[in-house]
């Protein structure tokens, strides 16, 4: 062998290390979040039951929710052993399920739950969340034009298992990266808290039972990778070929104290969830994470994200062809101006307020100088202004019949609010106690000192009354 080919393989060695895209992540070293802090994260959950005595089950993967009921997550989470395609590909619809490698039961049914609001978990339980979907078993009737995926990245419509869109108070809205632009601050969500075994790093040892974030900073460019093509077990694995598709997180944290943590980053079981930056008080996305590369002593100081290029852009308007924004606001003031941050995610180029895309109740007055009173390109965001005029509730429309969003506006100013009075509570009024009048302040005479001139009055009052007694005499 050549020098110039040894130093090639060298140079790709810390690749060929990296994981599959079937390694799953979780967050290392990560700080519990808030609660209600990422209310559009959710969770893969196959589980033959929930039961914490079920060895059967899996909180696997991470995804968000947006335009009210897409799911964007990785590929990888909704295959089986590695496949190139979906567990329900190929299954009839009242069949499809997912299968678990380490299923110790074979003859048990498997289902896949998406757990929205997820915030905790016990024993690889679900405690702490807002919705659950079942997406599998006997309602299950996938079809393909259910889904969008390209490579690791993947989209689910699941209006089809939902009575209504999730009601969300806080989006989360896809971003579209610029090479050109590095070292960004972000941060991961995910459930995990791996450690690395006498600096075995390839296996989670537990989930954490709290939803964990970890703050990284995020470099479109990926700088220092080498993107040299290599054999891949499936099409949706990382190729290195193909830079634009993908973004990195690095690691700002580092405890490597006797081999017990590695860097803080995205780990085993995060597969599919968000790269977040915040932009102007609004949550961004960048990308679902896909793969973290392991290396002795740099366990996922480096992961890799795929992200929302122009041809997954393309792909993803196609699907959605809407709007994405929170689906309850509440309010607190009549005519008061409020502001929600809206995305487009149709075809088109769009002026809310030249289409048919934008419609309301009558109690809500569109304000026509917002700033969405413009032309939005797909992927853009605008900020529509808006008033409501009474108490009553109201609703905002964003989109046309078939693909339209309804943003739920709460009117918190309601008069009905107030405590109303009940005529069956006036026993619960205290008393009057007779026994209680010295607890009464008695007359105090100084005070007359701070009226100026009461003193007067009562001596006038007393030399009347002693005239009127004279009178009365003669």
């Amino acid at each position: 062998m050549n020098k110039t080919l040894i130093t090639s393989a060298l140079a790709v060695l810390p690749l060929m290390l990296s994981t599959s895209a079937n390694a799953d992540l979780k967050i290392n070293g990560g700080s519990d979040t808030l609660e209600h802090e990422f209310p559009y994260f959710g969770v893969v959950y196959n589980n033959a039951a929930w039961d914490a005595n079920e060895p059967a089950t899996d909180i696997s993967c991470g995804g968000v929710i947006i335009a009210g009921h897409y799911f964007v997550s990785a590929k990888h989470c909704f295959t089986d052993l590695g496949d190139d395609f979906t567990w329900w590909e190929a299954k009839q619809p009242g069949h499809q399920r997912p299968s678990l490698w380490f299923n110790p039961v074979k003859d048990k049914l498997v289902e896949a739950d998406i757990v929205i609001g997820m915030e905790k978990q016990k024993d690889n339980v679900p405690t702490v969340f807002k919705d659950v979907i079942r997406i599998s078993g006997v309602n299950s009737n996938w079809e393909k034009s259910d889904w969008t995926d390209f490579h690791d990245l993947i989209i689910l419509d699941l209006s089809k298992y939902l009575k209504k869109d999730i009601q969300l108070t806080k989006a989360i809205y896809l971003g579209e990266s610029h090479q050109e632009v590095k070292s960004i601050p972000a941060k991961v969500i995910g459930f995990g808290d791996t450690l690395c075994i006498n600096g075995d790093c390839g296996e989670s040892s537990r989930n954490s039972e709290h939803l964990l974030q970890t703050n990284v900073l995020m470099d479109a460019g990926c700088k220092g990778l080498t993107y040299n093509e290599f054999i891949v077990p499936n099409g949706y694995s990382f190729r290195f070929g193909q830079k634009d598709q993908y973004v990195c997180s690095d690691s700002v944290k580092y405890n490597y104290k006797d081999k017990d943590e590695g860097y803080s980053n995205a780990n085993h079981g995060d597969s599919g969830g968000p790269l977040i930056v915040n932009k102007g008080g609004i949550d961004v996305t960048y990308g679902v994470t896909h793969t973290g590369i392991f290396t002795d002593k740099e366990t996922n100081k480096r992961v890799i994200y795929q992200t929302f290029s122009k041809d997954a852009i393309e792909l993803i308007t196609q699907q959605i062809n809407g709007w994405n924004s929170p689906t309850v606001v509440e309010i607190n003031d009549i005519g008061k101006d409020y502001n929600i941050t809206v995305q487009n995610l149709t075809v088109n180029d769009v002026n809310l307020f030249d289409s048919d895309d934008l419609s309301s109740s009558n109690n809500i007055t569109l304000d026509s100088n917002s700033d969405c009173n413009r032309l939005i390109k797909p992927f853009d965001v605008c900020h529509l202004t808006f008033n409501v005029n009474n108490e009553k509730d109201g609703f905002i429309k964003l989109g046309s019949l078939g693909s339209s969003l309804q943003v739920n506006v709460i009117n918190k100013s309601k008069s009905d609010d107030l405590i109303p009075y009940d005529n069956d509570k006036i026993d619960d009024l205290i008393p009057y106690d007779n026994d209680k009048v010295d607890d009464l302040i008695p007359y105090d005479d100084n005070d007359n000192n701070n009226g100026g001139g009461g003193g007067s009055l009562n001596f006038i009052a007393l030399f009347l009354l002693f005239g009127t007694a004279l009178l009365r005499k003669r």
